[in-house]
């Protein structure tokens, strides 16, 4: 009769199993759980070189903590150069993720995370893009062609309604209204919302449609069709990548298009809990993140408007 050694069963690589599945039913994305997945046997990797303990309980946080100092000091396999803090930082929130569901299972103790500072992240403000870029990029989509109308709608979906390319992606036909210009999208967590957008946008949704329904797979529910059926989020990044060049701007990366929608929606002084409620946020700490470059330049026009000392 084979017995297992009840210690195996706290090894990290055992537990990542019933950590993935714990993710799941919190509806984390797969996208999420990978990246907990992949962060987790980066540890393991490193334990198991330096013949450091692999079970849980004997994890201490000093064994932690040296782990992601020393992803500061480690190459990037791709490119030999340092990997960022923002890396180290990305892989510190998994490994609490991790940490937090070994102390409520009572496999372990005390949680050594509550004694790890994550790494220092420099404030690196995402640029947002100029709107006369955005012009000649939609410029780039002129045309009748279906790659042409599904561009042109896809980009002024991405700015009027500063959506995620995970929620893009995820629309079906059925997710448009046109009676209330809306899309029913699903966010992080599988959190539906209904976000509005404008007249503009609703023109190139509908060109996009009539062109569409003549392409191979519009049987398919997918909104967003490329050559071969349902269009990828890679589809979307190549897609914007190809339109910039034939633009002849700076690449804009599909992100940067959510933190111009956050930025002008500040800017014309629509209301911070609106904008959390259409970008799909919970954190106020999103607020400060997003739109963060150009967070001086609205400032600045706060204070024309409002001419305190000429009030005097």
């Amino acid at each position: 009769m084979l017995v297992m050694d009840p210690s195996s069963l706290d090894d990290l690589r055992e537990l990542l199993g019933d950590f993935e599945a714990e993710m799941r039913h919190k509806n984390r994305s797969d996208g999420t759980i990978k990246l907990y997945r992949r962060h987790v046997l980066m540890l393991v990797e490193y334990l198991e070189a330096n013949e450091l303990p692999t079970t849980a309980p004997e994890i201490t946080r000093e064994h932690l903590r040296d782990y992601l100092t020393n992803l500061l000091e480690r190459p990037n396999r791709r490119t030999g150069k340092a990997l960022s803090p923002q890396y180290a930082h990305g892989v510190y929130r998994s490994l609490q993720q991790l940490w937090k569901y070994l102390y409520a299972e009572e496999i372990i103790d005390s949680n050594p995370f509550d004694r790890i500072e994550p790494p220092s992240v420099p404030e690196k403000p995402t640029p947002v893009p100029a709107t006369d870029d955005l012009r000649a990029l939609l410029k780039a989509c002129e045309g009748t062609g279906h790659a042409e109308r599904r561009d042109a709608a896809v980009i002024r979906l991405l700015v009027d309604t500063g959506m995620r390319v995970g929620e893009l992606i995820g629309l079906e036909v059925e997710s448009l209204d046109f009676a209330e210009n809306t899309a029913l999208i699903v966010g992080k967590g599988e959190r539906p919302r209904v976000v509005p957008f404008g007249d503009r946008t609703r023109t190139a949704l509908r060109r996009y449609l009539r062109v569409r329904s003549q392409h191979h797979a519009a049987h398919i529910s997918a909104l967003w069709l490329g050559r071969r059926g349902r269009m990828t989020g890679d589809g979307v990044r190549q897609m914007l990548k190809s339109r910039c060049k034939q633009a002849k701007i700076d690449h804009i990366h599909p992100h940067q298009l959510r933190h111009f929608f956050a930025h002008n929606w500040l800017a014309a002084g629509g209301q911070e809990q609106d904008l959390m409620m259409l970008a799909g946020w919970r954190s106020r700490q999103m607020l400060a993140r997003y739109g963060a470059s150009v967070a001086s330049e609205r400032a600045r026009e706060a204070h024309r408007r409002a001419r305190p000392g000429d009030q005097l």
